[in-house]
C-alpha cells in the first residue's frame, strides 16, 4: 500500500529536503505552496503540489485528503519582521490549521518542526526537551513557536499522534533562503577569505547537519513517542572552534579577524537602518548581537537513545557544504 504524506514548508530549507526524502522513500507526497511556479518547488514524479497557505483551512483540507501522515516544517523562521503578527497568524494560527485537518482527517502520525530556540539559552550544562527555559522569551519567533507547541501537545490530547522535534542552528547543501543563514555566512566566507568572530568567542551553541535533521524526522516519525519532543541536534561548538573548522576545511586561506562587541553593535545598527531604508530584510541587529553571547548549547541523547538519532561530525558536515557551495558557484 502507498502512503501518502503532507508535507508543508516544501520550499524551506528543510522542508524541501524532508519533500524529496519522502519521495524516494516511495510515499506518495503532497505539498501546500503558495506559488507552483516557484523556483524552490521540489520536483519529482511521486511529488504533488496544491496550491494555497497553512493559514487558508480550505487549501490545508484539500491537500491534506487521503494523507495518512503529515510533516509540518512550514513557518516564518526568522527573528523580526516588519508586522510580527505574521507570527502569530501563520505560526501559530497556521499550525492550528494543520492540526484541525489532520484531526479530522484521520491522519495517524502528525511531525512538527519545533526549533531550539523555544528551549533558550544554556547554562553551564547542554539543555534537554524537558529543562525549565532560564530567561524570558527573546522575540516574537520564539513565543510563536512556544505557543505551536503547546498547541500540538492540546492536539496529542485529543487524539492525534503527534510528535514534535526541535532543530538548532542547521547548515549542509541545500538551496538559499532565509532558513538557510549558515549557508549564507559560509559563502560570504569563502567568497570574502575572512570570518570575522565575534567577541565571545568562548560561547557555545549547537550546529545540526542538515541530512540528520531530516533523517531524524522520519525516525520521530517511526519510532517516536506521542506528545514527546526530541531534538535533533548536532555538535556542541564554541565560536572559535566553527570558525577554525571552517578556516581547516575552506581549501583556501581564510583570515580570521576578531570583532570587539562596540564595534559588533555598531555596525549591526547602520546595517539595520540601511536595509530599513531600502526596504530589504537583514538577520542582523543589536538584538541579535546580544543573542549571540549566549549559550545554545543541547543534549540529544534523548534522540539517539529513543530514535536511533545519529550526528554527522561537523568537521565532516562542513567539508560537504562547503563542496556543496563550491560546485553550485556560490564561493
Amino acid at each position: 500500500m502507498v502512503m501518502k504524506i503532507l508535507i508543508t514548508g516544501a520550499t524551506g530549507y528543510i522542508g524541501y529536503k524532508l519533500a524529496m526524502e519522502a519521495a524516494r522513500r516511495n510515499y506518495t507526497v503532497h505539498i501546500l505552496v503558495r506559488d507552483l511556479q516557484s523556483p524552490l518547488l521540489p520536483v519529482h514524479p511521486n511529488i504533488r503540489p496544491f496550491k494555497g497557505d497553512i493559514t487558508d483551512k480550505a487549501s490545508v483540507i484539500s491537500a491534506i485528503n487521503g494523507c495518512d501522515k503529515v510533516m509540518h516544517a512550514a513557518a516564518i523562521a526568522k527573528l523580526s519582521a516588519k508586522d510580527n503578527s505574521i507570527f502569530y497568524s501563520v505560526n501559530v494560527e497556521g499550525t492550528r490549521n494543520i492540526l484541525d485537518a489532520s484531526l479530522a482527517a484521520g491522519v495517524k502520525k502528525f511531525v512538527f518542526t519545533s526549533s531550539g530556540a523555544v528551549i533558550g539559552p544554556s547554562g553551564k550544562l547542554p539543555m534537554s526537551e524537558n529543562d525549565p527555559r532560564i530567561v524570558a522569551f527573546e522575540n516574537d519567533y520564539e513565543i510563536s513557536k512556544h505557543w505551536a507547541e503547546e498547541l500540538v501537545k492540546e492536539y496529542c490530547r485529543r487524539g492525534l499522534f503527534a510528535v514534535i522535534v526541535a532543530a538548532p542552528r542547521v547548515y549542509g547543501p541545500g538551496h538559499e533562503c532565509n532558513g538557510n543563514v549558515l549557508n549564507g555566512l559560509l559563502k560570504n566566507i569563502l567568497a570574502m577569505g575572512l570570518a570575522f568572530v565575534p567577541f565571545c568567542e568562548n560561547i557555545v551553541a549547537n550546529y545540526a547537519f542538515i541530512d540528520d535533521v531530516v533523517n531524524g524526522h522520519f525516525l520521530a516519525m517511526e519510532k517516536g513517542l506521542g506528545g514527546e519532543k526530541y531534538i535533533l541536534g548536532g555538535e556542541n561548538l564554541s565560536y572559535k572552534s566553527f570558525f577554525q573548522t571552517i578556516k581547516q576545511s575552506a581549501g583556501k586561506k581564510i583570515r580570521l579577524i576578531r570583532i570587539p562587541k562596540f564595534l559588533l553593535k555598531v555596525w549591526s545598527f547602520l546595517h539595520m537602518s540601511v536595509c530599513s531604508l531600502l526596504g530589504k530584510e537583514t538577520h542582523i541587529s543589536p538584538k541579535v548581537v546580544d543573542r549571540l553571547a549566549q549559550n545554545r548549547a543541547l543534549n540529544c541523547d534523548k534522540a539517539i537513545k529513543q530514535l536511533g538519532y545519529s550526528i554527522t561530525p561537523f568537521s565532516k558536515g562542513i567539508e560537504a557544504t562547503i563542496l556543496h557551495l563550491n560546485n553550485n558557484n556560490y564561493a
